[in-house]
Order: structure tokens, then C-alpha cells, then sequence
């Protein structure tokens, strides 16, 4: 881990966001549309602070349960100005369309260091 990294004191952020069961439908829709709001606020913020860090969304949604469809995109100030923004844009689509789609996901934050960001 490295030293900013450290000073910041957070190792990833995950948010679940799973399908209601029976007669629980409007309470999950509500936690699922907080949970997406935190982790799209929080996905900003980060982006704002000039963070290096990847947004990976893993699919657990059947039929493809045992294996998981996962996405990874990459945010870095390293990255060219154009693509960083179109990641942003990229990963809050993915992430508003895997919700009104009625998706099992996991959106996970992960601070990475310059070079991994730019590996991606």
C-alpha cells in the first residue's frame, strides 16, 4: 500500500445490491436506490480528489450466478482527460442500468496506485 494511501485510511468501498424478496419489495428498492446514490456520490468524490482507483461491478444476477459477469474501469488523473471522463460516465451508466434492470450486483471502490491505473 502506499503512503497516500495510508494517509487516507480506506482500503475499498463495497456496495450490494441485491433483489427483494416476496413482500419486501419497495424497502429493497429504496436501500438498493440509496446504496447506488452513495456509491455514484462517493465515485465522484473520489474522481474529484484526483483519486487513482478502479470501479469494478461484478454481476451475480442468474444465469451466469457461478461465474459472475464482472466490469473494471479504471480512474486515474493519469489517464488522458477525454477517456477518464468517459470511464466516470461509463461506470455511473452501468451502474443506473444494472438498477432499473433489477440486477444482483456488487459495485466495489479500490484505490490502486498510478501505475496499476494506467496498466487498465
Amino acid at each position: 500500500m502506499s503512503d497516500d494511501q495510508e494517509d487516507q485510511g480506506i482500503l475499498k468501498k463495497v456496495y450490494f445490491i441485491k433483489r427483494a424478496k416476496p413482500g419486501e419489495e419497495l424497502t429493497t428498492l429504496l436501500k438498493n436506490k440509496f446504496k447506488s446514490i452513495d456509491a455514484v456520490r462517493d465515485l465522484i468524490a473520489w474522481f474529484e480528489e484526483g483519486r487513482d482507483f478502479v470501479v469494478t461491478l461484478t454481476d451475480w444476477t442468474p444465469p451466469d450466478h457461478a461465474h459472475g459477469k464482472e466490469r473494471r474501469v479504471a480512474i486515474s488523473p493519469w489517464i488522458p482527460q477525454a477517456e477518464n471522463h468517459k470511464n466516470l460516465i461509463d461506470a455511473i451508466g452501468s451502474i443506473i442500468y444494472w438498477l432499473d434492470t433489477g440486477r444482483d450486483f456488487d459495485i466495489t471502490l479500490t484505490p490502486t496506485d498510478r501505475f496499476q491505473a494506467n496498466l487498465n
